[in-house]
C-alpha cells in the first residue's frame, strides 16, 4: 500500500486557484477603470474626479492582492 501525502499537492492546487481568482479580479478592476473613464467623458459631473480616483485605488488594491497571494501562499 502506498502512503502518499496529499497536503503539498493540495497546497499547490490552492495557490493556483487563488492566483487565478486574483487575476480574474484584476481583469474586473481594469474593466471598472475603463468604464468609469468612459462614463466620465460622457457624463459631466463634479464627482467625476472622485470616482476616477476610487476606481484607480480599486485597481491598485487588486494588483496588491495578486502580490499578497503570490508571496504569502
Amino acid at each position: 500500500m502506498l502512503n502518499f501525502d496529499f497536503m503539498p499537492v493540495f497546497l499547490i492546487i490552492q495557490k493556483i486557484f487563488f492566483i487565478a481568482c486574483s487575476i480574474f479580479y484584476l481583469i474586473f478592476a481594469l474593466i471598472v477603470v475603463k468604464q468609469v473613464a468612459s462614463m466620465s467623458k460622457n457624463v459631466k459631473d463634479k464627482l467625476n474626479p472622485i470616482l476616477i480616483s476610487f476606481s484607480f485605488i480599486h485597481l491598485v488594491f487588486a494588483i496588491f492582492l495578486i502580490f499578497i497571494v503570490i508571496v504569502w501562499l
